[in-house]
């Protein structure tokens, strides 16, 4: 965490969430431009990291970013 993420402001470990039976991992942090918000998984026989990184100007508050990209991470299902 402190590696991939250093130097982004406001940096926050969220609570792990499950989309459609697949865990995942949540971080949310900031940028003086942008909102970001990451989660990330691993393939079942661990072989490859799986993560999605939302980023959104910070012309929108982070609660109209987050109203964009949240109905879009149910739409994962893990083959």
């Amino acid at each position: 965490m402190e590696n991939d993420y250093s130097g982004y402001a406001n940096l926050k470990r969220l609570p792990n969430e499950t989309i459609n039976g697949t865990p995942f991992y949540r971080f949310q942090y900031e940028s003086d431009a942008y909102w970001f918000d990451a989660y990330g998984t691993v393939t079942p026989d661990g072989e490859y990291n799986i993560v999605f990184e939302w980023q959104f100007d910070k012309t929108i508050s982070r609660k109209q970013a987050e109203a964009i990209w949240r109905p879009v991470m149910p739409t994962f299902k893990m083959l």
